[in-house]
């Protein structure tokens, strides 16, 4: 079984359009997960960019510069988390 999975060093989504082309590759290539690395946005924004993605959930990690998104809701178990 593949997951397809994007993984992006994005470093802003809201320079040169692209979180837009987040958006366009999603829905040409139906990714399962999404993980976006220093987007410079508040964590408090992740649900609504869950939303124009139209996935099912959304998570950051403790210092909220990785956000993981899912298209389904996920259940797991943190065993470690870091700042780094």
């Amino acid at each position: 079984m593949m997951i397809k999975t994007l993984i992006w060093n994005i470093w802003s989504v809201n320079t040169q359009q692209a979180f837009r082309r987040v958006i366009n590759m999603k829905k040409g290539h139906n990714f399962f997960v999404i993980a976006l690395m220093e987007h410079f946005q508040k964590a408090r924004h992740i649900q609504r960019y869950r939303r124009r993605l139209n996935m099912e959930s959304a998570f950051t990690n403790l210092n909220r510069k990785i956000w993981l998104f899912f298209d389904v809701v996920v259940e797991w178990e943190l065993i470690v988390e870091t700042n780094q």
